[in-house]
């Protein structure tokens, strides 16, 4: 594949993918790799394009498979990614595709099976950074982005709202769904990344909210929340100690 990034009159990001390799599949959470690199997970509807998103920003044709019938993933596949930045910075992560969302082609009872995976593995797996969510730039947030985006928010999970398929609109109207989205998510309109894995844009090339490679660099590096005891519990402990 090209280099998109390096296109005449194109700013090549500040993070970009080096390596890529694909990892694992795990049917259960038990199955998942160690937690050893902290991990950014994606997810979206069954149609929004996830496998060519990923395909594009590592820039690695096969690197995902892209499903002729969507809906079919019905595990958490795990990618290892080396991404360089400033001063050949390097940063390993691990990207998690979790499975789609909508209407998966999957039995409705297959369905429901994934729920308690997912909810599991955003909820309790530690190693967990972010979620990147996937929006189809045609389409907009629907009630499973919106139902998603309020579970992460009760458990303090960051997201990355991700808008696919930008390509497909006009520079014009283009311009203006950061804030309509932010708008109708809720969110800050930096939050809003607009992607195309056909031309490249945020993901090989540089688009004026910036790229993903450096959002993913920002939330893997950030520090891992501290645990604050609040003065008058410190002071119970305390009292507590000495009575003993």
């Amino acid at each position: 594949m090209a280099n998109l990034g390096k296109q005449a009159g194109k700013r090549a990001p500040r993070w970009q993918v080096v390596d890529a390799v694909f990892e694992l599949s795990a049917p259960k959470l038990a199955d998942c790799p160690p937690g050893d690199l902290c991990e950014i997970a994606v997810a979206g509807r069954s149609n929004v394009g996830k496998s060519s998103l990923l395909n594009a920003f590592s820039q690695r044709t096969n690197l995902a498979r892209v499903s002729r019938t969507p809906g079919r993933t019905r595990l958490l596949n795990f990618f290892r990614l080396r991404l360089r930045g400033p001063k050949k910075a390097d940063l390993e992560l691990r990207w998690v595709d979790l499975p789609g969302y909508g209407f998966a082609k999957a039995r409705r009872e297959v369905r429901d099976a994934f729920a308690p995976m997912i909810e599991g593995y955003l909820r309790d797996r530690e190693a967990l950074r972010g979620l990147l969510v996937l929006l189809d730039a045609r389409r907009g947030p629907l009630d499973g982005d919106l139902e998603l985006l309020e579970f992460c928010a009760s458990i303090e999970l960051p997201c990355l709202v991700c808008v696919t398929k930008c390509d497909k609109l006009g520079a014009a109207e283009r311009g203006l769904l950061p804030r309509r989205f932010a708008e109708q998510l809720g969110i800050d309109a930096r939050d809003v990344l607009l992607t195309s894995a056909t031309t490249g844009l945020g993901l090989t090339v540089v688009d004026r909210g910036g790229t993903l490679g450096d959002e993913l660099a920002r939330l893997a590096r950030e520090p891992e929340p501290t645990t604050v005891v609040p003065p008058s519990a410190a002071s119970t402990a305390e009292s507590t100690d000495e009575s003993a």
